[in-house]
This record gives C-alpha cells, structure tokens and sequence, in this order.
C-alpha cells in the first residue's frame, strides 16, 4: 500500500519492522516531525520517503501490519503529503532481506536507516543534507551521535566525530546504524555475520574507499532494551569480521 507525491526524494527512509512494532508510532512522529528546510531561504531542503516493511508476521502482517497501515491513514500524512509505502514481505527473512525488499520499492538518491524502535532529532535530516552539501562533499556514509533512552538513559557511544577515521573501524563500530543515510549504491548488506549486518557493510565499504563522516551532535536516539540478547547470544563474531576486513599484521 502507498501514500506518495510524485516527486522523487532526496533520501528514502527505510524502516524494517520484525520486533519492536509497538513503538511504531513513537518512531513515526519523529519522522514526521522533521525539519525539511534550513532557515535561510535559499538554504538546503529535505525531501524524504518512508518505506515500511513488515517481516515475520505471517500473511496479513499482523498486529504490526495494523499499526502501519493505521499510522499510513493518519490525517498528518494527507495533510502534508507525506510519502509513506508500507509492504507486507511474508516470504522475506530476516532484517537483511527486509533491507533489500525496501530499497527495492524506494526511489531516493540517498537511503537512510531508522530501526522502528529508535527516533529522530527534528534536525537530523536537514543536518545532514547540509553535511552532503558542503563539509562532506566526499562522504558515502553520514552518521550522527546519539543519546541511550529505554530501560535506561544516558550519552550514547564515544565515537569519532567529523571524518571517521580508517582505523577507527578495527576499534568499533564508528556509525549508529540509525543514524546512518549511505548512497543508494552502497546499500547491499549480507546475513553472513548474524546481528553484524551493519558493521559488515561500513567495513566492507571502508575497504572499498568510501569516505564515512559523523556529525559530531547525538541527533539519535536509540532504544535500550533491558532483556536485549545483543552480544550475549553468542553468534557474533566480531574479532571474525574485523580480522576479514584487516590484514593479520594490523589486528
């Protein structure tokens, strides 16, 4: 289903929902509420689409398929004419094929990540349309900072802040998947290494030469779940990813 202008965005949000659909909307409304244009009027403007989609829900995409489908019909994207699609994908698994199902169905020259748990800064957008614009001309990856909110609050990560270092990717994973936006024909992740999907990408794409920069302001913030089995499951394997991507002398 979709409810869209003609004219193509700037960036295409995607939003795979598989866990977590109950803060759909929360996660909504701080899309919805974006700045689109910088205050000067000749300034930069932000235009976007939201594409939604709903795995692991079985054919009629349940509960989670209602919330978006309700959110879709709200009167706040008649009014202002928001681009929103939203696809059922029951035959799809996993977060990677969701990812790749969206891009897919998206039109924008930029693709940007936001889990459906997480939410925005008002400015996130227009920010890093100004970034693209100007200081980082040369950047295939944008990211931001951000704030830890849920179960408990506090700063986010210590990151690199203005261009990302090389280096900095053996150390950590220097870009809040939330945050990130990435040129469209950067978008291709792969399931090989389970919950690293993003972690793999920046690394791949590092070794490939692209240039990553993060705003240095938290203009994300990503939700803290208490009961979170990430990185105690015991499938990840980090020191695996990192020692593909750099040569033994230098891990």
């Amino acid at each position: 289903m979709t409810s869209s202008c003609e004219e193509v965005p700037w960036v295409s949000i995607l939003t795979p929902v598989a866990n977590g659909w109950e803060y759909l909307e929360e996660c909504a409304r701080s899309i919805f509420s974006q700045v689109r244009a910088a205050s000067d009027e000749d300034g930069p403007r932000v235009t976007w689409e939201w594409c939604v989609g709903i795995n692991g829900h079985g054919l009629t995409g349940g509960e989670a398929m209602k919330m978006a489908e309700q959110i879709q019909r709200s009167l706040f994207v008649e009014e202002y004419g928001i681009s929103m699609k939203v696809v059922n994908l029951p035959e799809v698994k996993g977060k990677v094929g969701a990812l790749h199902a969206l891009v897919g169905l998206s039109k924008g020259e930029w693709i940007a990540l936001l889990d459906c748990d997480d939410k925005w800064a008002p400015h996130k957008l227009i920010l890093q349309k100004i970034a693209v614009d100007s200081i980082a001309k040369e950047a295939g990856v944008i990211g931001t900072l951000c704030w830890y909110f849920g179960d408990w609050e506090s700063e986010g990560p210590s990151l690199p802040s203005g261009w990302v270092p090389p280096a900095a990717f053996k150390e950590m994973n220097p870009i809040i998947n939330s945050s990130a936006i990435m040129k469209r024909e950067y978008a291709l992740w792969t399931d090989e290494w389970w919950g690293l999907d993003d972690y793999e990408l920046w690394l791949r794409l590092r070794s490939e030469g692209v240039k990553f920069y993060n705003i240095p302001l938290r203009l994300v913030y990503h939700r803290i779940h208490a009961a979170s089995a990430f990185n105690s499951s015991g499938k990840q394997d980090v020191k695996g990813l990192i020692s593909k991507y750099f040569k033994e002398e230098e891990c």
